[in-house]
């Protein structure tokens, strides 16, 4: 088995299984609004798009500079979303990076969500596949790497390949791996990124608590389906049963 990390999307993309990576915030939040009980996430980036397609019950969650867009519910705080119910509820959840990244990996099944808080139950999953390769696409941060999700990936990267003499791994996942060894405090790591100093600026710094906690989730998030509205694509994830 390859493992091939990329610390920003880098196309083109086969077949293979992959995990898209935004710690902070898209794929921490939705991984726990999936394990809290939703039925459903749809992600866009525009909210012009879930305007148009959502439903009076669902429920719309988005930000800008801080606050939800007209007519949404609330933000997309992970510390905020643990305390809401959601459970059978269809979400939409609207952001920048992780919608970019699937746009660029151009899929409508076969990719799966990771964070800190899912990756030792996603290891799980990943270990049950027959695959020559699997894919950590990291989301970055305003088109640059992010600390944050290369960690995440780096700590897949090295559950996967302990105890795998035949696993190769490119220099993108060494290097993520590498980093366990310089942070081996996940929250330290987070507070120090330049997502994590963006989201403690605006006064979200309770996000990074959240996010740093390895294992607290067991939720999968998966593709399952795409649509495509006037205003922008949608990818529909629920979790993998």
């Amino acid at each position: 088995m390859r493992l091939r990390v990329d610390l920003t999307p880098n196309p083109p993309y086969g077949d293979e299984p992959i995990v898209v990576v935004d710690v902070l915030r898209a794929t921490t939040s939705i991984g726990l609004l999936l394990e809290r009980g939703a039925r459903e996430v749809w992600v866009t980036r525009h909210a012009r798009a879930v305007r148009e397609v959502a439903q009076p019950d669902d429920l719309l969650l988005g930000e800008k500079e801080g606050l939800p867009p007209e007519g949404f519910h609330h933000g997309t705080s992970p510390a905020a979303l643990a305390r809401l119910d959601v459970a059978g509820r269809r979400v939409y959840y609207t952001s920048d990076h992780l919608p970019a990244a699937l746009e660029r990996i151009d899929r409508g099944e076969g990719v799966w969500l990771g964070s800190l808080r899912n990756a030792p139950a996603l290891v799980e999953r990943l270990r049950t596949l027959d695959a020559e390769q699997i894919t950590f696409v990291c989301a970055g941060f305003r088109g640059a790497e992010a600390l944050d999700d290369a960690l995440a990936a780096g700590l897949m990267v090295r559950a996967l390949s302990a105890g795998r003499e035949t696993c190769e791994l490119g220099d993108a996942a060494r290097l993520s791996a590498a980093l366990l060894g310089a942070a081996p405090d996940p929250l330290e790591a987070l507070v120090g990124s330049a997502s994590g100093r963006f989201l403690q600026g605006m006064g979200f710094a309770d996000d990074l608590v959240v996010a740093s906690w390895v294992g607290a989730d067991r939720s999968l998030p998966v593709l399952r389906g795409t649509a495509r509205g006037r205003f922008g694509r949608l990818y529909r994830f629920v979790p993998e049963r």
